[in-house]
């Protein structure tokens, strides 16, 4: 099967304005509560300069769960990238970085990539997947190398399908205002995965940072 072509959304201030419009409200009404009119009304424009840039709702919900994507997999993988150490440290340093995308300034973006995503039509899903997947590659990988430096002791695709919802649904019970909220759930999480106390898990990491 071949995937549909990905759809483009111009890059201006007056289309950024409408995404973010979107993504709050969505955010917080849910995907079928909300209206275009809502979201118009949101930044005082009508519903017909909505419609001039985006043929429907579906567009433009698909535009706020790309911009999620485009912008969640640029972060996490500077995280990545910019980590300190090995597999522990980069471990943290992603699973730290998803936890600030989803409580921080742009949640309520994410928050509609991971509520709203089957509400997309088949075609966008398509569209948007390649992207998404950039992220679960990242994760696979890392995973592996946590398993072949004898850290997790579990199978890695399992143990990324139990990771990435507990994630996502930290926002139903987790209160994570600030960075020093979000490393320190990061260090939890990373723990239980590994199946470690979290003294633990600081000691692993000292140790992978000396070289021993």
């Amino acid at each position: 099967m071949s995937l549909a072509p990905l759809r483009t959304f111009a890059d201006t201030p007056r289309i950024a304005e409408f995404i973010d419009a979107a993504a709050r409200l969505i955010a917080q009404q849910g995907y079928d509560r909300t209206s275009v009119r809502d979201i118009a009304r949101a930044i005082n424009l009508s519903s017909g300069t909505m419609f001039y840039h985006f043929k429907t709702k579906d567009d433009l919900l698909e535009a706020v769960i790309s911009k999620g994507i485009n912008d969640g997999v640029a972060h996490l993988t500077e995280a990545y990238r910019s980590a300190k150490g090995g597999a522990l440290h980069r471990f943290l340093a992603l699973i730290t970085a998803h936890l600030g995308l989803i409580h921080g300034e742009l949640r309520h973006v994410h928050r509609v990539w991971i509520r709203e995503w089957d509400r997309l039509s088949p075609d966008a899903r398509l569209r948007l997947r390649p992207q998404a997947e950039q992220y679960r590659a990242l994760l696979d990988n890392l995973l592996l190398a946590l398993t072949a430096d004898g850290h997790l002791k579990t199978d890695p695709a399992t143990a990324r399908h139990l990771l990435l919802p507990a994630l996502n649904w930290t926002t139903a019970w987790a209160d994570l205002p600030d960075e020093a909220s979000r490393a320190s759930l990061g260090e939890q999480i990373c723990a239980a995965i590994l199946n470690q106390p979290v003294a633990a898990f600081h000691a692993l990491l000292r140790a992978e940072a000396d070289g021993s």
